[in-house]
C-alpha cells in the first residue's frame, strides 16, 4: 500500500500540500491539463525553487485570469463534474469542499447550501483541491496520514474582518484532532489545508513504511527561528502488516425495524465506518434484538454515535477503543472472463493471498449466466493454475 506521511511542521495551506506532491514528481503538464478539463477561469501553474532554513522546497506559483466570480458549493461541484475527472478523483473533491463548506456554514450560523464566500469560489482553492486529488491519483495514494496540526497565534485580517488564530472554519474543522500552538504571531494552517486533512487522512503518532521519497514545500512568509516548511514521505508498507487503533461503537436494540437496521448500515458506511454489523441476541424478558457494531477511525466516532442515536432513537452507545492487526493490501488489474476486474493482494507475514470483490464477481455471474458458486470456483481455479505456471517458469 503506497500512502503519504505529511509532517506539518509549520502548519498546512492547500498550495503547500500540493506543492509537497509535486516536489515528490507530480508533473506540471499533467496538473495543468486537468486545470484545462474544467469550465473556469485560465490557469496556469508554476513553481520556483526556493531555500528555507537551508532547505531546498518547490514554492508553488499558481497564475489565472483575475474574475472576482464567488460561487456555492454546488456551483463548485458541477464545474468539477464536467472536469470529467475519475470518479475517487472527484469523490475526494467533494469530501473536501464539503468538509470546508460545513465548517463554514457552522461558523456563519447559515444552511451549508447558502454558503457564499471567497473561500470556497475563489480560483486558488478549486486550483488546490482539485490539484491535490490528481496529484494523489496519479501516485497511487491508497492512504493519507499527518503529524500534530500545529499553527501559530494572534489575529488576522480577511474579508469578514479581523479574527483569532486559528481562524473560525479552521478551528471546526480540527476539532477531536491532535493540535499544538507555536510561538509563530501568525496563521500556518488555512481552512483549505484544514480540509483536505481532515477529510482524507488521518492522523497518526508515527508513521510507518518503507520511505520512497521526500517531497518539502514552502509557504510566502519567511521566519527567523523556524522554518516555514511542509515536509511529505511517500511510504511504501505493502511488505508489512498493519497494527492500527480503532474505535468500536455499539448498542442492543430491541425496538427497530429491519428495514431501518438495513437503512441505517448504509448510512453508517456512508458516512466513513470501516465496518457495520447486526447480531441476534435476547435482552431482558426474554425480548428477541439485535446488537449494531460499528468499527471506525477515531476522527470518525463522534459523528457516527451521532448518527446512531438520532436515526435509530437508542438511548445510548458504548464506545471502546482497540487494536486490530490487519494483512496489508494493495488493488492489481487482472484479466478474467473477458473483463479487466480490480484484484485485492494482500500478504501478512510473507504469507501471500489474494481476491476479487463480491461486487466484481456478482456482476460476472449475471452477465455470463453462470451461478456465483461456479464463477468463484473458476476464479480460485485459474488463479492456481497461473501460480503454477510462474513457479515452473
Amino acid at each position: 500500500m503506497k500512502k503519504i506521511y505529511f509532517d506539518l511542521l509549520s502548519g498546512a495551506s492547500g498550495d503547500m500540500l500540493l506543492a509537497s506532491l509535486i516536489d515528490l514528481g507530480v508533473p506540471l503538464d499533467f496538473l495543468n491539463q486537468q486545470y484545462a478539463r474544467m469550465p473556469i477561469e485560465q490557469v496556469i501553474l508554476k513553481t520556483r525553487r526556493e531555500e528555507r532554513n537551508g532547505i531546498q522546497c518547490t514554492y508553488l506559483d499558481p497564475q489565472w485570469e483575475q474574475a472576482h466570480n464567488y460561487r456555492h458549493l454546488h456551483d463548485i461541484i458541477d464545474i468539477i463534474k464536467k472536469g470529467d475527472f475519475k470518479q475517487s478523483v472527484i469523490d475526494n473533491c467533494i469530501k473536501v469542499l464539503d468538509t470546508l463548506a460545513s465548517a463554514e456554514s457552522a461558523v456563519h450560523g447559515i444552511e451549508k447550501e447558502e454558503v457564499h464566500f471567497h473561500e470556497i469560489g475563489a480560483v486558488d482553492t478549486i486550483i488546490d483541491i482539485v490539484g491535490f486529488c490528481c496529484a494523489l491519483d496519479y501516485l497511487g495514494i491508497d492512504c493519507i496520514e499527518f503529524s500534530t496540526i500545529t499553527d501559530g497565534h494572534g489575529t488576522v485580517k480577511t474579508a469578514h474582518g479581523i479574527i483569532p488564530v486559528p481562524v473560525p472554519a479552521t478551528a471546526q474543522m480540527i476539532r477531536g484532532f491532535e493540535f499544538k500552538v507555536i510561538d509563530i504571531p501568525t496563521e500556518l494552517v488555512t481552512p483549505t489545508g484544514a480540509a483536505i486533512l481532515t477529510s482524507l487522512g488521518k492522523q497518526v503518532k508515527l508513521p510507518a513504511g518503507n520511505v520512497q521519497s521526500v517531497g518539502y514545500s514552502c509557504g510566502t512568509k519567511r521566519f527567523n527561528d523556524h522554518p516555514n516548511v511542509l515536509r511529505c514521505y511517500l511510504l511504501d508498507d505493502s511488505m508489512q502488516s498493519v497494527t492500527d487503533e480503532v474505535f468500536i461503537i455499539e448498542s442492543d436494540m430491541d425496538h427497530i425495524s429491519g428495514e431501518i437496521m438495513g437503512h441505517v448500515a448504509g448510512m453508517l458506511l456512508d458516512k466513513g465506518a470501516l465496518d457495520v454489523s447486526w447480531t441476534p441476541l435476547f435482552m431482558k424478558k426474554g425480548r428477541p434484538a439485535y446488537r449494531l457494531s460499528v468499527i471506525c477511525k477515531e476522527n470518525d466516532y463522534r459523528a457516527l454515535a451521532d448518527l446512531i442515536i438520532i436515526n435509530t432513537h437508542t438511548l445510548g452507545v458504548r464506545v471502546q477503543k482497540t487494536l486490530r492487526i490487519t494483512a496489508s493490501r494493495s488493488f492489481e488489474s487482472i484479466h478474467f472472463l473477458g473483463k479487466e476486474l480490480s484484484e485485492k493482494k494482500c500478504e501478512y507475514k510473507g504469507y501471500q493471498f489474494s481476491k476479487l470483490e463480491y461486487d466484481a464477481l456478482a456482476a460476472l455471474s449475471k452477465e455470463n449466466n453462470i451461478p456465483l458458486i461456479d464463477i468463484t470456483e473458476k476464479y480460485i481455479r485459474e488463479k492456481s493454475r497461473l501460480e503454477q505456471e510462474r513457479k515452473s517458469f
